[in-house]
């Protein structure tokens, strides 16, 4: 008998499904996906979603703001990080523009799960993301805390093999799996009705 925490990189997930093929998979229910991971006496003690919001897309901040509102009426915790601004230069014709990038998910995560792991707070935790940065949360935790074991779910086109060899256990995102995890079409709030959108169909 174990208790869970997950650990989800919410722009990481979503890139891995931002085409044409799996884009009908975005309306993901992280629970019930969590709860794929639990066996007989297992226990679910917390799923967080770090994501950022692109603010200056109103379509995709309007999207992203649904998927929030469904992934907290089923008790995902969002951590939200921010994008910055930076200058690029063009390689074509070497113009400079401004790009943003998303900054203080990876610490966010990272701070988390090793506070986490120190205070007891698991038995066992599921990071979702198939980003390398996280390698030095997860030796930290085995370093810091022993008895803890952490896992990773890989995205789709997200595997990365040095990151399966540093979490205890592994397993990839199949799409029968995402196919089985999403929300129903009309979510209820209270008294509102939060509705997929109509790009992720």
């Amino acid at each position: 008998m174990s208790r869970y925490s997950f650990y989800i990189d919410g722009l990481n997930v979503y890139h891995s499904l931002n085409n044409a093929r799996f884009k009908k998979y975005k309306w993901l229910n992280y629970r019930k996906l969590a709860e794929r991971f639990l066996g007989p006496g297992d226990t679910l003690v917390d799923i967080f979603c770090f994501t950022t919001y692109a603010r200056w897309k109103p379509a995709s901040f309007a999207r992203h703001r649904a998927f929030i509102k469904a992934l907290r009426s089923v008790g995902v915790r969002d951590m939200q990080g921010r994008f910055m601004r930076h200058k690029e230069r063009c390689h074509v014709c070497g113009s400079r523009y401004t790009a943003r990038e998303e900054k203080q998910t990876d610490v966010n995560i990272a701070v988390h799960l090793l506070s986490d792991a120190m205070n007891d707070e698991f038995d066992r935790a599921v990071i979702i993301s198939g980003d390398t940065d996280l390698i030095p949360a997860i030796e930290a935790v085995h370093r810091d805390a022993p008895d803890k074991e952490i896992g990773v779910m890989f995205p789709l086109r997200r595997f990365h093999d040095t990151l399966k060899k540093t979490a205890d256990f592994s397993v990839t995102m199949k799409e029968r799996m995402l196919d089985e995890c999403q929300f129903p079409g009309e979510v209820k709030v209270g008294g509102t009705i939060i509705e997929r959108p109509e790009s992720w169909q």
